[in-house]
């Protein structure tokens, strides 16, 4: 019971999560923009396929329509095209292990591709992560290296980046779950040697 409880305590976490539009709505920011939530800060950056920077939009039209793209869309819809891609920078600041969860903002007959990748600005030798095909869906980018990057850009016709968030372990819930489960286990123990007297 107390392994039990320790188990579903260890799973807490804090979660963070960036929208995009920290930095302004409906504006062009730049080549990079970072952006800041509880403490936390990340970094994403804009980059054509064929190689060199292009600037991050932060789109905001309502329901479907509000993310980060890309200024360079030749439709005029400021979203991320098979063309260009949006970078996301690895490890957040303060530097944590964590999880995190991409939602991509994706209409009928549109794909988001999720990659990673230790090469900062290109696409060549990322690997794919996740596909999110006709629907508005999130991609998991487990804990691990988290060294890198995070590219995410249109398989089909364009996509916006709607948000990003991550979850970082409670180290006070941690420390807390774990002296439980040592009063727990120390408990059991009495209980045992008590019925074995």
């Amino acid at each position: 019971m107390a392994l039990a409880a320790m188990g579903a305590l260890a799973t807490q976490a804090n979660a963070v999560t960036f929208d995009f539009q920290s930095n302004g709505s409906n504006v062009n920011l730049g080549n990079t923009s970072t952006f800041t939530v509880g403490g936390f800060s990340l970094t994403a950056s804009g980059f054509l396929t064929a190689g060199g920077p292009t600037a991050l939009y932060a789109k905001n039209l309502g329901a479907g329509e509000t993310g980060l793209g890309l200024a360079i869309d030749p439709s005029g819809q400021n979203e991320v095209t098979t063309n260009d891609f949006i970078q996301l920078t690895l490890p957040t600041t303060p530097p944590s292990n964590f999880n995190m969860v991409l939602l991509a903002s994706v209409q009928f007959g549109e794909q988001a591709k999720v990659y990673f990748t230790t090469t900062p600005g290109t696409l060549t030798g990322a690997t794919l992560i996740g596909t999110i095909t006709n629907a508005d869906g999130s991609v998991t980018i487990p804990a691990g290296d988290q060294t890198g990057f995070i590219d995410i850009t249109a398989g089909a016709v364009n996509i916006l980046l709607a948000s990003a968030t991550i979850s970082t372990p409670d180290s006070g819930s941690a420390v807390a779950l774990l002296g439980i489960a040592l009063a727990g286990i120390e408990g059991v123990r009495r209980a045992f040697r008590a019925r074995k007297a």
